[in-house]
């Protein structure tokens, strides 16, 4: 029982410290001038910035029950990720906000994206998610996308003759952190900056501002999908480029 007690209060702490070290409002306090720079930059109405502070403000609450600080437990949504980003690059408010919350800076994990099986972390994330809000979050931002398998590596003949050429289009789809997506269909040999530009006109942003994944690891303008392997119905993850000095 003083156990449940225990973190029933260590839960209300943290709350109560994420609230207080990052408000909303007035217009000039860290959590709405945050809320300003990830509408402008991460191309949200204001009702959705709400939601993704929202739901950034849990992610930390469970950062400060659990004492990660060293980014080793919890694993973000993609959305929430984004703003972690954009809150990280205003490293004097960043700092401010993590002193204030925590005493202490809460690190981020540069090569999360690298990690061969998130889901045991993603799954206890939620878990706690839950322990500590119930059914209070937007499950919305709260999902993950799935794993992929890692590519099976084909065998190839020493004197096998091979194609000069892929042969045949394939259908590949274009996914932002904030679960906007589009398909393109493509030739193996057709460089991806056209699928790049295409799906950044289409979102009304600018290509220079984003990068693209395939599986975790960036897509350069030259490549084409038969270079970095890519199928039919395969998916490009599309994310703000960070921006900062």
């Amino acid at each position: 029982m003083s156990s449940v007690v225990a973190d029933e209060t260590a839960i209300a702490s943290a709350i109560f410290a994420v609230d207080e070290a990052l408000p909303l409002g007035p217009s000039t306090a860290a959590g709405a001038r945050l809320a300003v720079r990830c509408a402008r930059k991460l191309g949200l109405n204001a009702e959705e910035v709400a939601d993704a502070l929202a739901a950034y403000k849990q992610f930390m609450v469970l950062k400060g029950v659990s004492k990660d600080f060293d980014a080793t437990k919890f694993s973000p949504p993609p959305l929430v990720d984004e703003i972690w980003h954009e809150h990280i690059l205003d490293t004097r408010g960043y700092s401010a906000f993590c002193l204030a919350a925590f005493n202490q800076v809460v690190h981020h994990n540069p090569n999360g994206d690298l990690e061969f099986n998130r889901n045991p972390r993603r799954a206890f994330t939620l878990y706690k998610l839950k322990e500590c809000f119930e059914d209070e979050y937007d499950k919305s931002i709260w999902t993950y996308p799935p794993d992929r398998p890692p590519k099976r590596k084909r065998v190839v003949v020493k004197d096998e003759p091979r194609p000069s050429t892929p042969r045949g289009s394939l259908n590949i789809r274009v996914r932002d952190a904030s679960g906007r997506e589009a398909c393109f269909k493509v030739m193996p040999t057709t460089p991806l900056e056209r699928v790049f530009n295409a799906w950044s006109t289409r979102m009304g942003v600018c290509a220079a501002s984003m990068r693209f994944l395939w599986d975790g690891s960036r897509v350069r303008c030259d490549q084409t999908p038969a270079d970095i392997g890519m199928e039919d119905g395969d998916q490009l993850d599309c994310m703000r480029e960070q921006e900062g000095c």
